[in-house]
């Protein structure tokens, strides 16, 4: 039996969402759609690039919020690790040597820092 642990990354504030399609239109793959009149995220298509959340003109995609948990895990008496993509050094440009990132993780309070396909 296959189970899905995938948490859902994007939210629609139905309120808020006036059906205009863009985000339909702009999702590069294809994971939002019209369901009882609200354009709903479809979970297990999301990839989290948070463009949809971008180009809503009503504010009505919200993306997860993770800060809380993550600062209640570092809370903990818990080892806790920071797994961190192989394309961290394109997203953080300005730091110059990775050392220097995994220190500054490491400094928040996580004790162990790896690229995730280590």
């Amino acid at each position: 039996m296959r189970h899905s642990f995938h948490r859902q990354l994007v939210f629609t504030i139905k309120d808020r969402c006036r059906v205009c399609f863009t985000c339909v239109r702009e999702c590069p793959v294809k994971a939002i759609k019209i369901m009882n009149g609200q354009a709903e995220v479809i979970n297990d298509r999301c990839i989290g690039c948070g463009n949809c959340v971008r180009v809503c003109s009503q504010g009505a995609k919200i993306p997860l919020r993770s800060v809380d948990a993550v600062n209640e895990l570092l809370q903990s008496k818990s080892k806790i690790a920071a797994c961190i993509s192989p394309s961290f050094p394109a997203e953080f440009e300005e730091i110059p040597d990775h050392k220097m990132l995994v220190g500054m993780i490491r400094k928040l309070g996580f004790d162990f820092v790896t690229e995730v396909s280590f």
